[in-house]
């Protein structure tokens, strides 16, 4: 899931609560036998509406009370899940969906083809986000589909390439052949929901009548969630007798929580905290796995800005800066080193490497001079934004006295932040991404593709996208991997990203607590786990 909200699991909630407010906090009462406690976001929850949530923590709460017709299987392969079954047309042009029997809303109506359309038009309807269309999710991940830059643009009120054949048949049509095309449709975005409740009240979602395996018994968005398990979900029992979820300052330093017996599930432990954890001696008990993420810690720099739009000065700030030294240095191991931004393992592709010009101050100075500036004392002062403001304070402590320049890092809270990255008013910017799904796509279209809503820099390059464009459409798996490495590495040339470390989530998971699988998407659904207590 991308980064939002949530850019950051391990760096943004470090700072939220002390670690003498754990023992501060208010009493809880005790968690019924087979509860599940977990933390949700740090800032609280402002909607659990498919269509609007994008942070991947909010993500993640929605994915367990709303589902669509593909989920992703532990492999992260997509697979139907309100869907019993997918055919697909020759052309890959066409894909017809037929529901499963027990396909129902938690009010126990069974989902009709005709609440996927609907629900699917509601997602790229900019009158779902009173008129934003920033703030729709679906830009991302719903675009293939015919007719939806029309829908998206107020042209029409419905989606032309989705068709509700029969109560139970839904098929969609895209303008052209996309390879990750069911990958998207497993986001929380193409969630099914109940439209008629949805448009009954803005507050419909505090008490949605969900599509997932649990349902909402209780929220103050500031502090707590309770979510129960339906009767069955795919014609199985759940196997936990609910779900307990801190939110806001409640649930900062998750560690701490962890070893207050406040919850049960740390998904990635802080840096800071894991020496600690692996101590046989610290008296921590619980299963810890260590498991490289599709996720990336990253500094952007766009193109179409002054001063960064010099090439050669985006050249001299990245010839300066040791950039593997992030994870080796000063993340002491715990993460890997980023020779690109494509995280290994994507498409069963152990490495993703591309080339990058080793460090060197002098060709960097060079490389000032031969800015348009000619030198450092006229470049016009360089402004880093960042939620998480660590990685960009290394960067500008590190690059800014060897050259001369003035790198300047700009810290704003999180929702003046999010405001800022879709408004496009940061050249330059640090952020953590998390992929929603298992492609290089969700990162190099997505973060840098022109027409993105998620290029939040404006860059542009026009071999760049030509790569992209082929790959969108290359159905076998091994060359589409070599047009990313195509684009990756023209991205790489062009300076418009260092890439700083590649994310390894360090989860804790409490004695009792079975088939919590972490896999490089996080922690996917609840459903499957169980409890002993």
């Amino acid at each position: 899931m991308k980064a939002y909200p949530a850019i950051s699991r391990r760096s943004l909630l470090l700072g939220s609560i002390s670690t003498a407010a754990v023992a501060a906090m208010p009493a809880q009462a005790q968690s019924p036998a087979g509860m599940l406690r977990l933390t949700g976001p740090t800032s609280g929850i402002a909607s659990l509406d498919p269509a609007l949530a994008r942070d991947l923590d909010t993500n993640f709460l929605v994915r367990q009370i709303f589902r669509g017709m593909m989920g992703f299987d532990n492999d992260l392969r997509p697979v139907p899940e309100l869907a019993s079954d997918v055919a697909i047309s020759g052309d890959h042009l066409a894909y017809t969906f037929r529901l499963r029997d027990d396909a129902t809303f938690h009010d126990g109506r069974r989902i009709r083809a005709a609440d996927v359309v609907a629900s699917l038009a509601r997602a790229m309807n900019p009158a779902t986000a009173n008129g934003d269309r920033s703030a729709l999710a679906a830009t991302t991940y719903l675009m293939d589909i015919a007719g939806a830059a029309d829908l998206l643009a107020g042209r029409t009120q419905t989606l032309a390439g989705a068709t509700a054949i029969d109560e139970a048949t839904v098929r969609l049509r895209l303008d052209a052949p996309r390879a990750t095309f069911l990958m998207k449709l497993a986001s929380v975005t193409a969630s099914v929901v109940d439209v008629q409740q949805a448009t009954s009240s803005p507050d419909w979602w505090k008490r949605p009548n969900g599509t997932g395996p649990f349902k909402v018994v209780s929220i103050n968005p500031g502090s707590l969630l309770k979510l129960a398990p339906v009767a069955t979900w795919r014609g199985q029992p759940i196997a936990v007798a609910g779900v307990e979820v801190l939110l806001g300052a409640s649930s900062g330093l998750p560690f701490n929580l962890y070893q207050a017996d406040k919850i049960d599930i740390v998904p990635s432990i802080p840096d800071e905290n894991v020496a600690f954890a692996k101590d046989p001696n610290s008296g921590i008990t619980g299963t810890l796995t260590s498991v490289p993420q599709f996720a990336f810690r990253y500094l952007a720099f766009g193109n179409t800005q002054p001063p960064l739009d010099d090439p050669h000065l985006r050249r001299a700030l990245a010839l300066a800066f040791p950039a593997t030294n992030y994870a080796t240095i000063t993340l002491n191991d715990l993460a890997l080193p980023a020779h690109g931004v494509i995280p290994p393992g994507m498409l069963g592709q152990r490495d993703w490497s591309g080339s990058i010009a080793p460090v060197d101050v002098g060709k960097a100075r060079t490389e000032l001079a031969a800015s348009r500036y000619g030198a450092a004392a006229k470049v016009p002062p360089i402004e880093i934004y960042a939620a998480d403001a660590g990685p960009a304070e290394t960067f500008r402590d590190v690059v800014g006295p060897p050259l001369g320049l003035d790198i300047r890092v700009v810290e704003l809270d999180f929702p003046d932040f999010l405001t800022g990255l879709a408004r496009r008013q940061f050249p330059a910017y640090s952020l953590y991404w998390g992929a929603d799904y298992p492609d290089p796509e969700s990162i190099l279209q997505m973060l840098w593709g022109s027409g993105s809503p998620d290029n939040y820099t404006g860059y542009s390059n026009a071999a760049f996208n030509r790569a992209l464009t082929v790959a969108r459409a290359e159905l076998d798996e091994a060359r589409r991997g070599e047009q990313y490495r195509q684009a990756q590495q023209i991205l790489l040339d062009d300076h418009a990203v260092i890439p700083l470390m590649f994310d390894v989530a360090y989860a804790l998971v409490r004695p009792g607590v079975h088939r919590a699988r972490i896999t490089p998407m996080g922690l996917l659904g609840l459903e499957q786990l169980s409890m002993d207590r």
